[in-house]
């Protein structure tokens, strides 16, 4: 059976800017009550941006399997490749790069892992034309691998499956590890939190409601033991 291990823990605040001059403001703001950040907004900034990153997950199942790399700061200050050394790995040593969405908290180290296989949903390859970052992004993030597309649930190996669980966006995926202590499920963002997972609660900031909750019902009938979010603490069902 697989191994998984957090490679890099999810961290995430903002900046919210008056007359030019930042203030932090600590904690991911997916995570905040949404009253309380809309609040913020409103009424305290001109302007904001948020600097985050997601948790990277390592896969080990006959292949070593990365999940989502995270933001690009991750990889170009040294981070991710520091902690690959941690365990004795480089970046040539990873087989195979899943990214659970192509947004830029996930996918933005994927350059460190040049040449390796990238498995994305078509969809969300389908939006990278439609503007001039996201054509950068392609150029930095996306065309140094060998990007394998897919559409359906898709079998990795033995152990390890990619499922579609669209919502947050059109081809965001979840990847399903069988471990000794049960399923494991590193899910990106088509779960935000235990308590929105368990109460089939959708966060304001989701666009199409009713196919995340289709997602959420997908994966509650895996039978899953373990759910690693993109931007919160692993959580056992």
């Amino acid at each position: 059976m697989a191994n998984v291990k957090i490679l890099i823990h999810e961290f995430g605040s903002f900046y919210g800017f008056k007359n030019g001059f930042p203030v932090l403001i600590r904690g991911h703001p997916f995570l905040m009550a949404s009253e309380e950040f809309n609040r913020l907004l409103e009424n305290c900034f001109d302007s904001w941006m948020i600097f985050g990153s997601c948790n990277t997950v390592l896969i080990e199942s006959g292949k070593r399997i990365i999940v989502d790399p995270g933001a690009r700061e991750v990889g170009s200050w040294g981070v991710l490749e520091s902690r690959l050394k941690e365990l004795g790995l480089t970046p040539s040593d990873i087989d195979i790069v899943v990214n659970t969405h192509l947004h830029g908290d996930h996918a933005g180290s994927n350059f460190i892992f040049r040449g390796k296989k990238l498995i994305i949903h078509e969809k969300e390859a389908l939006p990278l034309t439609q503007s001039r970052w996201r054509l950068e992004f392609t150029d930095a993030c996306i065309k140094p691998l060998e990007v394998e597309k897919i559409s359906n649930d898709t079998q990795i190996t033995e152990d390890v499956r990619v499922v579609t669980t669209p919502g947050h966006t059109p081809g965001s995926v979840s990847v399903i590890v069988d471990t000794p202590e049960g399923l494991v499920a590193v899910v990106g963002d088509a779960v935000t939190s235990k308590e929105e997972y368990l109460k089939r609660k959708v966060p304001e900031w989701v666009e199409d409601k009713e196919t995340y909750l289709r997602s959420i019902d997908k994966l509650r009938e895996l039978n899953l033991k373990i759910i690693i979010p993109g931007h919160d603490s692993p959580f056992s069902i």
